[in-house]
């Protein structure tokens, strides 16, 4: 799969939410199935609502793998049947599907693909297992002849970070390495948002005709996880962290001065 090919998607919205879903662990005992449900219900309860699927969705344990093989409740396969029937409901406001190291850890073993599976299942959603970037589009009259585009890169994320730190520096080091508006980052557990600003040219000039530097917000996103206190997560020591996920807001709007601009925002 071509991590550079683009995901492009063209929405009806000039303010869209994305809801980065990441790390259920499907198939282990500790999986808080209720909480999951509740961030599904709410993305399809609002027409604006989308989501990117970031790895580790299930537990994939085995013999070898860090997660205990009898701590899981099902099978990966039953695991994965329950996993696609949560995510039926909200199938067309998938943007883009990657993989996560505990499907990575399966693959490796067997070469099975479940998230594969799973974006095909889905309607052949975009399927990026390592990492890829997704370009929204929004209605063209919205920014006279421009036609604006919010940039999300997400990748499921690597290696073991204990400090909140260490877990923002990681996608700090991803912006150096892909230029876009929204980068989103999962594996560690743990909800957090980070922004700073860069100057960018204006979109249009001004009164004097000139072109000025005005500020860009991007925004740094690490996804939350849906593991309560149990199992290896209490057996190593890592601090408790709430259940869920941050939600990220775009907004085009527009000033006399500067013409329009895209408005980022994120909660958790």
């Amino acid at each position: 799969m071509d991590t550079t090919a683009i995901v492009e998607r063209e929405i009806p919205h000039s303010q869209f939410y994305v809801v980065p879903l990441a790390d259920f662990h499907i198939g282990t005992s500790a999986c808080a199935l209720d909480v999951i449900q509740g961030y599904i219900d709410w993305i399809a309860s609002h027409e604006n609502a989308y989501t990117i699927l970031n790895g580790d969705l299930m537990n994939c344990a085995t013999k070898g793998s860090t997660p205990e093989l009898f701590d899981d409740l099902i099978r990966p396969d039953d695991a994965y049947i329950k996993l696609r029937i949560m995510l039926m409901p909200i199938k067309d406001k998938v943007l883009m599907v990657t993989r996560g190291g505990h499907e990575e850890h399966i693959y490796r073993a067997v070469g099975t693909d479940y998230m594969a599976r799973l974006a095909y299942d889905l309607g052949d959603v975009p399927y990026r297992p390592d990492g890829g970037m997704v370009i929204v589009y929004v209605p063209r009259r919205l920014a006279d002849t421009h036609r604006v585009a919010f940039r999300f890169y997400a990748t499921h994320g690597w290696g073991g970070a204990r400090t909140i730190g260490a877990k923002v520096k990681k996608v700090e080091d991803l912006a150096v390495a892909v230029d876009a508006d929204v980068y989103i980052l999962s594996h560690d557990h743990t909800q957090n948002i980070h922004r700073f600003n860069i100057l960018i040219p204006s979109s249009r000039h001004d009164r004097q005709k000139i072109l000025r530097l005005v500020p860009h917000r991007k925004l740094l996103v690490n996804t939350g996880g849906f593991l309560k206190y149990d199992g290896y997560v209490a057996r190593k020591g890592y601090s408790p962290q709430d259940l869920g996920t941050p939600r990220i807001r775009c907004e085009v709007k527009k000033t006399k001065q500067d013409g329009y601009y895209k408005d980022l925002h994120g909660s958790i």
